[in-house]
């Protein structure tokens, strides 16, 4: 049982370390779906835009742990 707690603990770590990275993934996320519920936007645009959405996430989150560890 204790392995178990233990990989569940890594794996909530694995989100909750960068707290900023986590929370615009959602927003993202949640942007997207209200613009397919609400919007309507075509399926595909919808998951264009979360495509580009999570590299920018992705790469504003990579920059600025970059220029944290510079420091």
């Amino acid at each position: 049982m204790s392995v178990l707690a233990e990989v569940v603990r890594e794996l909530l770590g694995m989100f909750v370390a960068d707290a900023r990275l986590t929370l615009a993934t959602l927003a993202l996320v949640a942007v997207v779906a209200a613009l397919l519920l609400a919007v309507h936007v075509a399926p595909m645009l919808a998951g264009a835009i979360l495509l580009v959405g999570c590299f920018a996430v992705l790469i504003e989150a990579t920059v600025r742990e970059a220029r944290r560890r510079r420091r």
